[in-house]
């Protein structure tokens, strides 16, 4: 039974088919646009191979607990920033 907080709330419908980009996107647009440093400068930051971070820009890498903290260390966003991202495009993916 829901309660009458929220059978007197208004419905929201945002919908899941609007564009949510790969947070590898959002760390290149947001991040690594505005820096002066190289690829490899960047995944020695990060602590992973060149090859790891191109997959991750590329949307071929999951953000996950793992990198998520190693993210926030080099960008001043958080943890569950990153995660919200990821969980944001899964969900968008899986939109019918």
């Amino acid at each position: 039974m829901k309660s009458a907080f929220v059978s007197m709330s208004e419905s929201v419908n945002r919908g899941e088919e609007l564009y949510r980009p790969h947070p590898g996107d959002v760390f290149k647009r947001r991040c690594l646009s505005k820096t002066i440093l190289k690829h490899r400068e960047v995944a020695d930051r990060l602590c992973m191979s060149a090859r790891h971070l191109s997959r991750f820009f590329n949307g071929h890498v999951t953000v996950i607990i793992d990198l998520a903290r190693k993210l926030e260390s080099v960008t001043n966003i958080s943890a569950t920033a990153w995660h919200f991202y990821q969980n944001a495009y899964d969900l968008y993916l899986t939109a019918d």
